[in-house]
């Protein structure tokens, strides 16, 4: 029945039905729940949660792929699609094990840019085997095209992500406020 379906738009439904959108969900679904599990799994082995885990990974990448060029607190925030505040309480704590380390901007004192530190340095090189491993497992049913693919689906899906979840948490507050 039409009034039922888990979604309206006509390219989400086959033959009227949501089921396959459903399966599409579930398989999503499960997928995040492996990526989690890599996730925590590599921070395990070098002891951090899979948040700081994946802090650190995000400030790897931009000391790799920009040269040495240093992310700030809210560009870490906005490439994992979390809250500024959650992001600084975490980096204080990587801060604390000497894994990054905060410095003042040169060009705008305000701001504050986080690179790796000597502890940080030799996680990434203890991590790049394993990594590698699980990452080749993980994503071993990819080729380059297919590669492509995702990667423009994901960080679209990511941008309407964060507006659904908006959207959500709204419709959840104002189901609240009828309610009281």
């Amino acid at each position: 029945r039409r009034d039922l379906l888990s979604v309206s738009r006509p390219p989400l439904l086959v033959d009227g039905s949501d089921q396959e959108f459903r399966a599409l969900v579930h398989d999503l679904m499960a997928f995040s729940h492996h990526l989690e599990a890599c996730r925590d799994g590599f921070g395990a082995r070098v002891g951090l949660t899979g948040v700081q885990y994946e802090i650190f990974m995000v400030v790897r990448a931009a000391d790799i792929a920009d040269a040495g060029r240093s992310l700030g607190v809210s560009q870490v925030a906005e490439r994992l699609h979390r809250s500024g505040a959650f992001i600084t309480l975490e980096v204080n704590k990587l801060v604390a094990k000497k894994i990054l380390k905060k410095s003042s901007d040169p060009t705008d004192g305000r701001r504050v840019i986080l690179q790796l530190d000597a502890v940080g340095e030799r996680i990434a090189q203890t991590l790049a085997p394993v990594q590698q491993q699980v990452n080749d497992v993980l994503f071993a049913y990819l080729d380059r095209a297919r590669f492509k693919q995702l990667r423009a689906l994901a960080s679209a899906l990511a941008t309407s992500g964060d507006r659904a979840s908006a959207l959500v948490q709204y419709l959840v507050r104002e189901a609240d406020s009828h309610a009281a």
